[in-house]
């Protein structure tokens, strides 16, 4: 089921006590998808999947993608941990790259991630790619 799909936008000031994904504007392609509202008989351990591509305007987070990734949980209320990340490498192109986060560190309510990117598992693709025709 589809949460978003549209263009997300950041401005580069900090709101709310809370730092900018970025210090200067962008924008990026967005998709979200629950896909364990989509069938009630499998739990997923990752029941978000977030879609994500340049759109040429603005900054790149494609080196540093925790504190945008931060932000879409934070304004779709979605927990961290349960999103299955994927950076499309052209929009519209069907390769992706996953996002992988591994928590490295705390300091007090501040949890610090290490990023790896990798080429999405079998079954990966074959959500990411039913996910996206059902959105046609």
């Amino acid at each position: 089921m589809k949460v978003f799909a549209g263009r997300y936008s950041w401005d580069g000031k900090k709101h709310d006590n809370q730092e900018p994904i970025a210090w200067f504007p962008g924008t990026y392609n967005l998709k979200i998808f629950n896909i364990s509202s989509s069938n009630t008989s499998v739990k997923h351990l990752k029941p978000y999947i977030c879609i994500y591509s340049k759109t040429g305007e603005g900054v790149s987070i494609s080196s540093n993608p925790e504190k945008f990734a931060k932000h879409i949980c934070s304004d779709f209320s979605i927990d961290f941990e349960k999103v299955l990340w994927a950076e499309e490498v052209i929009d519209n192109s069907g390769e992706f790259e996953v996002i992988v986060f591994s928590e490295s560190g705390r300091l007090g309510e501040n949890y610090f991630y290490r990023t790896e990117k990798r080429r999405p598992l079998v079954g990966e693709k074959k959500l990411i790619e039913k996910e996206l025709a059902d959105l046609k």
